[in-house]
């Protein structure tokens, strides 16, 4: 615990006991008011203060998110561990710089992470490839595709494979993942079933038939896990 320290950190007019680690641009600032919001999430709200972003997570679920907590193990946390592996395996996600927890069991907030901001890399979300908006979705899913393979060769699935949590710069056709929890896998058969109960209702059912053979084509080209298709699908149906 040589890292973690206890600070008073005020929000909305709440003061509250927190464990952190790292330093915080926008905490230490006393930037945490409405004026900084960057944008609001179902279960966070992103702070923006020049070339920081500060999420506040929310609480969710009860005990878990006690539990979690006072284990080191926070939504926080995990995204904190998260984004220094998928740096480790040459992928792009902004830095950390600070992460923190509520000492409290009950309050609306769970915990925090601040990262630096990431200048020329653009929020995707479901209109790039709806019918009439679809920019750049060749590299998109091509560099989406790419990186998932890296990841799960060695053996990590992200939890929340949405696409309101990635970047992308056009310029340099780069992608960098953001707000992401990495899961260790144990199997083969664990991470086909993780990756396809995500993929197929959360990316596959916007594709054309042409973009989602892309997906595959670029996957399979650079997974070691599985390089064919069919056998990652057949594992996710055992």
């Amino acid at each position: 615990m040589t890292d973690y320290f206890i600070k008073k950190i005020k929000i909305k007019g709440n003061e509250q006991l927190f464990i952190c680690r790292g330093n915080s641009h926008i905490v230490d600032a006393d930037k945490l008011n409405e004026q900084f919001i960057f944008k609001n999430q179902k279960h966070a709200t992103l702070f923006k203060v020049e070339n920081r972003i500060l999420k506040v997570c929310h609480a969710q679920s009860v005990p878990k998110d006690i539990l979690r907590k006072y284990i080191l193990n926070s939504q926080a946390e995990r995204e904190f561990k998260s984004a220094d592996i998928i740096s480790q395996l040459g992928l792009i996600s902004p830095e950390s710089n600070f992460s923190a927890f509520s000492l409290s069991p009950f309050t609306m907030i769970e915990s925090m992470h601040e990262m630096s901001f990431l200048d020329n890399f653009e929020d995707i979300g479901k209109d790039f490839i709806r019918k009439g908006d679809r920019r750049d979705s060749f590299g998109i899913i091509s560099c989406f595709a790419k990186d998932l393979a890296i990841m799960t060769n060695e053996m990590f699935v992200p939890k929340d494979l949405g696409l309101g949590n990635i970047m992308y710069n056009r310029a340099e056709a780069k992608m960098a993942w953001l707000d992401t929890d990495l899961k260790k896998v144990k199997s083969k058969t664990q991470s086909a079933k993780m990756l396809m109960a995500q993929l197929t209702p959360r990316l596959f059912r916007h594709l054309s038939k042409q973009d989602t053979d892309l997906f595959w084509n670029v996957f399979c080209e650079h997974s070691t896990l599985f390089p064919d298709r069919h056998e990652m699908i057949s594992r996710s149906e055992r």
